[in-house]
């Protein structure tokens, strides 16, 4: 093998290393200093995310327009259960970033269910102006074929005036 190869690789190999080696001294994840997560925490953090499961569904499920306090109600009650998973349990670094982890993904399901309630009110509105340009339209068309009929019967009284009046 060529020289300058065997020391790109060497060079390679130590730059990985030290990556991998920083990254893993940054994370806490050393031998010394790890404190343990206590059973209570557990409990509390897997409520927290099935109760925020459990809410989320119910806030899909719940039509913003129709039941707006009982959808402002579960979106506030979310938005809790979020805060408690986005703060964490403990002191342990990994629980901490997983249960900051869960709140966030969370709180982007939130952020598409106001989305989408946006767009579903948006639609409606839409709707119901699109429904009112409607019957201005037919009220003009109306309008024009009334203002047609009358101009009709008045060239055909024109015409028989016209006819009266030939010898």
């Amino acid at each position: 093998m060529n020289t300058s190869f065997v020391k790109f690789l060497l060079v390679t190999l130590g730059l990985g290393l030290g990556v991998v080696g920083g990254i893993y001294w940054l994370a806490g994840q050393g031998a010394s200093g790890r404190q343990t997560i206590s059973p209570a925490q557990e409990v509390h953090f897997l409520t927290d995310a099935q109760l925020a499961d459990s809410l989320y569904r119910q806030l899909k499920k719940t039509d913003p327009v129709e039941k707006a306090s009982e959808f402002s109600a579960v979106r506030f009650q979310l938005e809790e259960a979020i805060g408690r998973l986005q703060k964490g349990y403990g002191p342990d670094t990994l629980f901490s970033q997983i249960t900051g982890t869960t709140g966030h993904n969370y709180q982007k399901l939130m952020d598409l269910v106001a989305l989408k309630t946006t767009n579903r009110q948006s639609r409606i509105a839409t709707k119901a102006q699109l429904k009112l340009q409607v019957d201005g339209l037919n009220t003009a068309v109306q309008a024009l074929q009334t203002q047609v009929l009358m101009k009709q019967s008045s060239l055909d009284n024109l015409r028989a005036m016209k006819a009266s009046q030939r010898p």
